[in-house]
């Protein structure tokens, strides 16, 4: 048998079945980074695709035309054709 295949079998059963605790540790680490990757790369997507949908673009559309807005027409034409 080859002599790196007995080494690499001894670093297995030396490094991981008896340190579980790490073992566990990194597979954990892994999910949750594997987890918030695609939570960002799904959620962010449609988060940006919908941004003109959200609330803060309406309330910021709605303060912006506020500020922006026409004079309003003062002329009531409705009161001189009574008269």
């Amino acid at each position: 048998m080859d002599p790196t295949w007995k080494a690499m079998w001894r670093l297995i059963r030396t490094w991981v079945c008896h340190n579980h605790k790490a073992y566990y540790t990194y597979i954990l680490v892994c999910a949750l980074g594997l987890y918030n990757m695609w939570w960002h790369t799904l959620v962010g997507y449609y988060r940006n695709r919908n941004h003109t949908r959200s609330l803060e673009y309406a309330i910021a559309a709605e303060k912006e035309y506020q500020d922006n807005k026409p004079p309003e027409d003062d002329d009531d034409d409705d009161e001189e054709e009574d008269e």
